[in-house]
C-alpha cells in the first residue's frame, strides 16, 4: 500500500502501522525544518528580503509565507543558530550549534528541542570557552534526543546557572556560596491565613521544582473517576501544604520546651458535666471541631479538667499518638495512604484513629490507618467501611 493510499484509508491501518505512520511524519517534519532554516539562513545571509523591497529577512518571511513576525524572527534566529559561523561573512558570530543542526537535519530532535538549546546558548556568558560550549551542546542534543522539550529547557537553566558560577568574580562566588539568594516576603491576614512571595536560588528550586512535581500532578477521583477540577496553582497549593506537613513530622524538627507539637484543650466541670458542645479553641489556624481532630492527630494531647477556681482535677497522659515503632510497621502493611485509589507513599501520611481515640483511648496498629492530607479531610476513615474497602484490608 502507498503512503498516500495510506493516509487516505487510515481507518483500516493496524495500530502498530499507523504508530509507524505517525513517528514518519514526524521525521519528515523535522528534517523539512531543517531545509527550511538552511534555506531561511541563505536568504538572510544574501539579504534577500531588502532586495526584493521588504524592509528585512523577516518582513519577507511574514508576507510569502503567511506567518507571524515572531514565528519568522524565531526561525532566522535558529538558521543563524545552527549555521556555520565561517558562513557569515562580515560580522562576528559566536560558535555556532552544529550538534544541533545536525540532530535537527538528521530528524532527531524537533523545531522545540532546537529553539530550547538556542536560547539557552544565546545566554552563554562569552567567558565560556569554545569547547566548554560545543560540550555543553552534546549534552543537550543527546538530552534531546531522549526526552521532551521542558526537560531539555530545564536543564538549560541548570546550565546557564554553572556558567553564571564559572564567570563570576571570586569575590561573588564566596559572596553567593555564604548567602545563597533566599527569601520569604509573608503577609498575615486578620483570618490568620497568609500570602507569600519570594525567591530561591537555582539549587533550592530544583530541589522544590523536584518536590512539587509529583505532589502537584492532576488526580483522578477514586470513587467516581472524574478528573481534577483544580487549578494549576490550587495543584501547587495542595502540594506545598504536603510537603510543609512532611516537615513538621521530621524527627529532626526543633522542639520547644522540650516537646514537639502539644495541644492543651481545656474544658471546665461545668462544661464538661453538661456535655457541652462547643469548646472554645484558641489554637491558631482552627476554626472548626474538624480542624482540631486532624490536627489531634499528630499533636500530644493532653486532658485538662479544671473546677471552679481553675484549680487542676485531672490532667491526662499524653498517649494518642502513635510511636515511631508503630509508624514504621503502618508503613509497612499500609504501603501509603489506606484510601482506596490513593497513591500517596507512607512519608506523605499520618496515622488515624479508625475508631476515635476518646472513645476506647485505643492507639494499637490494628485501630490505625496511614492516611494522606486530602483524604485526612474527607472523612473519618471509620466511616469507609459503609462504601469502600481500605487499602490496609484489601492486602490483607
Amino acid at each position: 500500500m502507498s503512503e498516500q493510499a495510506s493516509v487516505s484509508r487510515l481507518w483500516q491501518v493496524p495500530d502498530g502501522d499507523l504508530t509507524a505512520l505517525l513517528v514518519a511524519c514526524e521525521e519528515k517534519l523535522r528534517t523539512g525544518y531543517a531545509e527550511m532554516l538552511a534555506i531561511v539562513g541563505e536568504g538572510e545571509q544574501r539579504g534577500l528580503g531588502k532586495s526584493l523591497g521588504f524592509k528585512d529577512t523577516a518582513a519577507f518571511l511574514t508576507d510569502a509565507l503567511r506567518i507571524s513576525a515572531r514565528e519568522a524572527k524565531q526561525r532566522i534566529d535558529h538558521a543563524a543558530a545552527i549555521m556555520p559561523s565561517s558562513s557569515l561573512t562580515g560580522v562576528p558570530q559566536p560558535p555556532s550549534q552544529a550538534a544541533t543542526g545536525e540532530a535537527l537535519s538528521a530528524g532527531d530532535i524537533n523545531a522545540e528541542h532546537v529553539h530550547a538549546i538556542t536560547t539557552t546558548f544565546h545566554a552563554c556568558p562569552a567567558g565560556i570557552p569554545v569547547e566548554q560550549r560545543e560540550a555543553d551542546e552534546r549534552i543537550l542534543v543527546e538530552l534531546a534526543r531522549q526526552a521532551g522539550p521542558e526537560a531539555v529547557r530545564k536543564a538549560g537553566r541548570r546550565l546557564r546557572a554553572i556558567w553564571e558560577q564559572d564567570t563570576a568574580p571570586p569575590e561573588d562566588k564566596e559572596r553567593e556560596q555564604a548567602h545563597p539568594l533566599r527569601r520569604l516576603d509573608i503577609t498575615r491576614r486578620k483570618d490568620g491565613s497568609m500570602r507569600f512571595s519570594g525567591e530561591l536560588d537555582v539549587e533550592t528550586a530544583e530541589e522544590l521544582d523536584g518536590l512539587l512535581g509529583p505532589l502537584a500532578k492532576p488526580r483522578k477521583n477514586p470513587e467516581t473517576g472524574e478528573h481534577d477540577t483544580r487549578t494549576a496553582a490550587e495543584r501547587a497549593g495542595d502540594a506545598l501544604a504536603e510537603i510543609i506537613g512532611l516537615a513538621a513530622r521530621c524527627d529532626e524538627l526543633a522542639t520547644q520546651g522540650g516537646e514537639r507539637a502539644v495541644m492543651i484543650v481545656s474544658v471546665n466541670l461545668a462544661e464538661l458535666e453538661n456535655r457541652a458542645r462547643h469548646a472554645f479553641l484558641d489554637i491558631p489556624g482552627i476554626s472548626s471541631v474538624d480542624g482540631l481532630r486532624r490536627l489531634a492527630c499528630e499533636s500530644k494531647v493532653v486532658p485538662a479538667i479544671f473546677g471552679n477556681n481553675a484549680a487542676p482535677l485531672y490532667v491526662g497522659d499524653a498517649s494518642r499518638f502513635a510511636t515511631p515503632a508503630q509508624r514504621r510497621y503502618l508503613a509497612a502493611r499500609d504501603g501509603g495512604c489506606g484510601f482506596p485509589g490513593c497513591t500517596r507513599g507512607p512519608k506523605w501520611t499520618t496515622p488515624h484513629h479508625v475508631v476515635q481515640w476518646s472513645v476506647d483511648k485505643r492507639t494499637d496498629v490494628d485501630n490505625l490507618v496511614l492516611l494522606c492530607a486530602r483524604h485526612h479531610r474527607v472523612r473519618p476513615m471509620r466511616n469507609l467501611a459503609h462504601t469502600t474497602t481500605p487499602r490496609y484490608q484489601q492486602a490483607a
